[in-house]
């Protein structure tokens, strides 16, 4: 069966977005050290590399009015550059914790960030890559050192042991709502541009004609044309609700109104669920609450990291820096 690929815009972390590969010419870029960090210069290309991606993290949580908003008396772009410096000095204090603790990336993980940064070198308009004034090869180091602070992340993380005691004490607080987010939804669904078409679409669908028929009528995905794409897709409870505001679970035949997302409209309709069982809650409720006590202590570590580091910016660079928006 055909998956229908999420079309949804997901938010993605400030370090994953570090995978992004920057190309082009840097006419004029004049790169300098702009700061140091526990005596380490920080060029202008790599801090800007880390200004876009945090500028990609705001956009993608508030979209483009979040320039415009207040956030207990700071704006966005104090915000935004709060948060690129922030995650230089993760990645230096990982750096360091590194070289301390033999630490380091292998050959294969190497390969894996410059084939990283050349199949993703046109992820990036031309005009922002001039404004970081970095290419390929300045990327690469960028990217190795993401992956070098998830390897350091995850040391340290995996030193705080969990209490098989407080393990199933979260179980049983929290096993009827990961049960519930977790049944997987089989889905038919349509995808259209125009609000009066998925209105109507839905009404017939919910009149009880066939859901196959209306998908080849309505809608919209050009896959579908080439017989890529024939709607049916299995999703989570969890996802219908994050992403499509469905907060009641869809049983068998139940058709939803269209659904707005992202400037296109959905009908969803169920096809049949599939709900975990116990041990396989149990083990998801396992693993969520180790993730949730092992990030708080790699959080904490590594914040009282950055807390011991000196930073000095330098020069009048943060007076003329360019912005992402």
């Amino acid at each position: 069966m055909k998956k229908r690929k999420n079309r949804a815009f997901h938010l993605l972390c400030l370090l994953a977005a570090m995978v992004l590969a920057l190309a082009g010419c840097r006419g004029g870029f004049s790169d300098e050290a702009v700061m140091k960090i526990n005596g380490q210069e920080i060029m202008k290309s790599e801090y800007m590399v880390y200004l876009y991606t945090a500028t990609q993290s705001f956009l993608s949580a508030a979209g483009e009015d979040v320039w415009s908003m207040d956030f207990d008396g700071k704006t966005a772009d104090e915000l935004v550059e709060e948060r690129a410096i922030q995650t230089l000095q993760s990645v230096i204090a990982a750096k360091e914790y590194a070289a301390g603790n033999g630490i380091a990336l292998t050959e294969e993980q190497k390969q894996e960030a410059k084939q990283a940064a050349e199949q993703f070198l046109a992820n990036v308009s031309s005009e922002d890559v001039q404004k970081m004034g970095v290419d390929t090869q300045k990327l690469i180091p960028m990217m190795e050192a993401s992956y070098l602070y998830s390897l350091v992340y995850g040391t340290i993380a995996s030193e705080r042991e969990v209490d098989p005691a407080d393990a199933e004490e979260y179980y049983q607080q929290n096993h009827e709502q990961i049960q519930w987010d977790y049944t997987a939804v089989q889905l038919q669904s349509i995808l259209l541009e125009d609000a009066a078409k998925a209105q109507e679409a839905a009404e017939r669908a919910k009149a009880g004609e066939d859901f196959k028929t209306l998908f080849a009528e309505y809608d919209t995905d050009p896959s579908v044309q080439s017989g890529q794409e024939n709607g049916e897709t299995t999703m989570y409870q969890s996802a219908l609700r994050n992403l499509y505001g469905l907060t009641e679970a869809l049983e068998a035949g139940n058709v939803t109104d269209p659904i707005q997302a992202g400037g296109r409209y959905y009908i969803f309709r169920a096809m049949g669920k599939t709900v975990p069982t116990e041990e396989q809650v149990r083990e998801i409720a396992q693993s969520a609450y180790r993730n949730e006590v092992q990030t708080e202590y790699a959080e904490k570590r590594m914040e009282e990291m950055i807390a011991k580091q000196t930073m000095e910016k330098l020069g009048d660079a943060w007076e003329t820096m360019e912005k992402f928006h």
